[in-house]
Protein backbone atom coordinates (compact mmCIF):
# COMPACT_ATOMS: atom_id res chain seq x y z
CA UNK A 1 0.00 0.00 0.00
CA UNK A 2 1.45 3.55 -0.98
CA UNK A 3 0.95 6.71 1.42
CA UNK A 4 0.42 9.97 -0.53
CA UNK A 5 2.81 12.23 0.05
CA UNK A 6 2.34 15.03 -2.66
CA UNK A 7 1.78 17.82 -0.77
CA UNK A 8 -0.52 19.67 -3.05
CA UNK A 9 -2.82 16.93 -3.25
CA UNK A 10 -2.50 16.41 0.64
CA UNK A 11 -3.98 19.98 1.04
CA UNK A 12 -7.09 19.22 -0.60
CA UNK A 13 -9.63 19.45 1.78
CA UNK A 14 -11.80 15.99 1.52
CA UNK A 15 -15.22 15.77 0.58
CA UNK A 16 -17.93 14.57 2.70
CA UNK A 17 -19.48 11.48 2.86
CA UNK A 18 -22.87 11.28 1.77
CA UNK A 19 -25.58 8.72 2.88
CA UNK A 20 -25.81 6.59 0.02
CA UNK A 21 -21.92 6.66 -0.79
CA UNK A 22 -20.54 3.02 -0.55
CA UNK A 23 -17.46 3.65 1.65
CA UNK A 24 -16.92 -0.37 2.27
CA UNK A 25 -14.29 -0.29 0.00
CA UNK A 26 -12.14 2.45 1.35
CA UNK A 27 -12.70 1.41 5.27
CA UNK A 28 -11.68 -2.12 4.57
CA UNK A 29 -8.72 -0.46 2.36
CA UNK A 30 -7.93 2.18 5.38
CA UNK A 31 -8.10 -0.83 8.28
CA UNK A 32 -5.65 -2.60 6.32
CA UNK A 33 -3.01 -0.17 5.81
CA UNK A 34 -3.45 0.75 9.48
CA UNK A 35 -2.28 -2.46 9.85
CA UNK A 36 0.32 -2.42 7.77
CA UNK A 37 1.46 0.71 8.35
CA UNK A 38 1.39 0.18 12.29
CA UNK A 39 3.90 -2.96 12.16
CA UNK A 40 6.04 -1.17 10.20
CA UNK A 41 6.30 2.79 11.70
CA UNK A 42 3.90 2.02 14.80
CA UNK A 43 1.39 4.24 12.89
CA UNK A 44 -2.14 4.70 15.02
CA UNK A 45 -3.85 6.66 12.93
CA UNK A 46 -4.89 7.42 9.09
CA UNK A 47 -6.61 9.57 7.13
CA UNK A 48 -8.56 8.42 3.57
CA UNK A 49 -7.00 11.15 1.51
CA UNK A 50 -3.26 9.58 2.59
CA UNK A 51 -4.14 6.22 0.64
CA UNK A 52 -5.39 8.94 -2.21
CA UNK A 53 -9.13 9.31 -1.14
CA UNK A 54 -10.93 11.85 -1.42
CA UNK A 55 -13.01 11.54 2.16
CA UNK A 56 -13.67 12.53 5.07
CA UNK A 57 -12.68 9.06 6.93
CA UNK A 58 -10.09 8.18 9.21
CA UNK A 59 -9.36 5.09 11.63
CA UNK A 60 -7.24 4.82 14.54
CA UNK A 61 -5.90 2.59 16.97
CA UNK A 62 -7.96 2.30 20.20
CA UNK A 63 -5.55 -0.73 21.71
CA UNK A 64 -6.65 -2.60 23.93
CA UNK A 65 -10.03 -1.84 22.36
CA UNK A 66 -11.13 -2.35 18.42
CA UNK A 67 -9.40 -0.04 15.75
CA UNK A 68 -12.28 2.84 15.05
CA UNK A 69 -13.66 4.21 11.87
CA UNK A 70 -14.75 7.51 11.80
CA UNK A 71 -16.93 9.45 9.48
CA UNK A 72 -17.45 12.46 8.62
CA UNK A 73 -15.96 13.61 12.19
CA UNK A 74 -16.45 16.70 13.85
CA UNK A 75 -14.13 18.20 16.13
CA UNK A 76 -17.26 18.78 18.85
CA UNK A 77 -15.23 19.71 22.19
CA UNK A 78 -11.52 20.20 23.39
CA UNK A 79 -10.21 21.12 26.50
CA UNK A 80 -6.35 22.06 27.68
CA UNK A 81 -3.44 21.68 25.49
CA UNK A 82 -0.27 19.22 24.78
CA UNK A 83 2.57 20.22 23.33
CA UNK A 84 4.32 16.83 21.85
CA UNK A 85 6.53 15.89 18.62
CA UNK A 86 4.85 14.81 15.77
CA UNK A 87 5.45 12.12 13.21
CA UNK A 88 3.54 11.50 9.52
CA UNK A 89 3.66 8.82 7.07
CA UNK A 90 3.03 11.79 4.32
CA UNK A 91 6.31 13.80 5.27
CA UNK A 92 9.04 11.12 5.87
CA UNK A 93 12.01 12.56 8.32
CA UNK A 94 9.83 15.35 9.05
CA UNK A 95 9.44 15.78 13.50
CA UNK A 96 7.19 19.06 14.34
CA UNK A 97 6.21 20.10 18.23
CA UNK A 98 2.38 20.65 18.08
CA UNK A 99 0.27 21.98 20.10
CA UNK A 100 -3.31 20.42 20.60
CA UNK A 101 -5.70 19.48 22.94
CA UNK A 102 -5.54 17.41 26.23
CA UNK A 103 -9.31 16.07 25.62
CA UNK A 104 -11.33 16.16 22.58
CA UNK A 105 -14.92 14.88 21.75
CA UNK A 106 -15.42 13.51 18.14
CA UNK A 107 -18.35 13.19 16.84
CA UNK A 108 -19.15 11.48 13.29
CA UNK A 109 -20.71 8.18 11.93
CA UNK A 110 -18.86 4.49 12.13
CA UNK A 111 -18.02 2.40 9.21
CA UNK A 112 -21.58 1.73 8.95
CA UNK A 113 -22.85 5.38 9.24
CA UNK A 114 -24.15 4.90 12.77
CA UNK A 115 -23.82 7.82 14.90
CA UNK A 116 -20.38 8.08 17.17
CA UNK A 117 -18.73 9.42 19.95
CA UNK A 118 -15.53 9.40 21.36
CA UNK A 119 -14.41 10.94 23.92
CA UNK A 120 -10.39 11.16 23.75
CA UNK A 121 -7.64 12.04 26.20
CA UNK A 122 -3.46 12.42 25.73
CA UNK A 123 -2.22 10.18 22.62
CA UNK A 124 -5.75 9.12 21.27
CA UNK A 125 -7.34 13.18 21.66
CA UNK A 126 -3.85 14.10 19.84
CA UNK A 127 -4.16 11.14 16.80
CA UNK A 128 -7.73 11.92 16.31
CA UNK A 129 -6.95 15.90 15.55
CA UNK A 130 -3.93 14.85 13.73
CA UNK A 131 -6.13 12.83 11.27
CA UNK A 132 -8.83 15.48 11.45
CA UNK A 133 -6.18 18.33 9.96
CA UNK A 134 -5.24 15.77 7.61
CA UNK A 135 -9.03 15.80 6.48
CA UNK A 136 -8.72 19.06 5.78
CA UNK A 137 -5.54 19.82 4.04
CA UNK A 138 -3.74 21.09 7.19
CA UNK A 139 -0.06 19.29 7.77
CA UNK A 140 1.96 19.12 10.79
CA UNK A 141 4.67 21.75 9.09
CA UNK A 142 1.81 24.40 9.07
CA UNK A 143 2.44 24.00 13.12
CA UNK A 144 6.27 25.49 12.70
Amino acid sequence: MNIVTDIKQLRRPTEWVKDNDDIGEVVDNLFKGLKEFKEIYNTLGLAANQLGYNLRIFVMVMTPSPSVCIVNPILHKEKGHQVRSEVCLSLPGVVVKVKRPQQVVIKGLNQNQKPVKYRLRGQRARIACHELDHLVGKLIIDYR
